[in-house]
This record gives C-alpha cells, structure tokens and sequence, in this order.
C-alpha cells in the first residue's frame, strides 16, 4: 500500500482534517527520501489516540469556526445631511469653516481665503469647504452685494 505524502506538514494536516480526523486525532508521520522530507498523516488508534483526545487542548482550527461574529460597532453619530451634502464631524479643521460661515453666512469666497490664512487653514480645502457649505444651505447662484468700497 502505496503512502500518499505531502511537501509540507500542514498539507498533510489539510488533508487528515478533509477526510474528517479531528485535529487531535492526527499523527503527522515524516518520510525522508533521496527527494527530500516528504509528509504524510495517520489517525491515531487505540488507547494513543483516546489520550491524545482526552489530554489535547481544543484546537484553534477548531475554535476558530465556532467563534462568535463580531459585534456591529456602535452607531457612529448622525450628521445632517442636506442637498446631498452632509455636514462635517465636530472638532475638525472644516467644521471650523463652517462655523466660522455659519456665524458669517453673507461672506464671499475672498473674505474665507482671507480667514483661512488668518487662521491658519489650509486656503484650497476653506474654499472647497465654502462651496459645499452653500450648496448644504441652499445657496445657488449669484447674490446681490452692495459695493461697500
């Protein structure tokens, strides 16, 4: 009877376990030949194989397929979302545009690059920011100014 072998333990560890050994059961047998270490596995019979099922630990490959799902992570706040657009989370660098327009809603794109480099914003990401905020507000369009100079 001719001994089915494989390259690696593990192989022959994937094979026991397809045939339905459990992993406790399995002897994983070395064979060294003029090719190399070849492996292969046997079922362990007898009084060997019911300590061996008695005294092995549960194994991880076992375990593993009997854990439970992890849980859904909790509800990340809501932001309101407008016109497609949705608000930023508080505490970042463009909620701090937004409040800064919420408190200045009638201020033009040059006025926010001129706050943005006051305070140190990123002026590219500030007008972007003023945009969005527009389109969450509704705000479309040309609107009258007065020429205050």
């Amino acid at each position: 009877m001719e001994v089915k072998t494989y390259t690696k333990r593990t192989n022959a560890r994937r094979a026991a376990r397809a045939e339905g050994v459990p992993v406790e059961a399995i002897e994983i047998t070395v064979y060294k030949n003029a090719q190399g270490v070849r492996f292969g596995w046997k079922r362990l019979t007898g009084d060997s194989g019911r300590q061996a099922l008695t005294k092995a630990a549960p194994s991880t490959l076992v375990l593993a397929r009997f854990k439970k799902p992890p849980l859904p992570p909790a509800a990340a706040p809501q932001h309101a979302v407008r016109n497609g657009v949705k608000r930023p989370a508080q505490g970042g660098l463009c909620a701090q545009v937004w409040e800064w327009l919420d408190v200045h809603p009638t201020a033009a794109v040059r006025e926010v690059k001129v706050e943005a480099d006051a305070r140190a914003w990123n002026v590219g990401n500030a007008t972007c920011e003023y945009y969005a905020w527009r389109r969450f507000n509704g705000l479309s369009g040309k609107t009258f100014r007065p020429n205050t100079s």
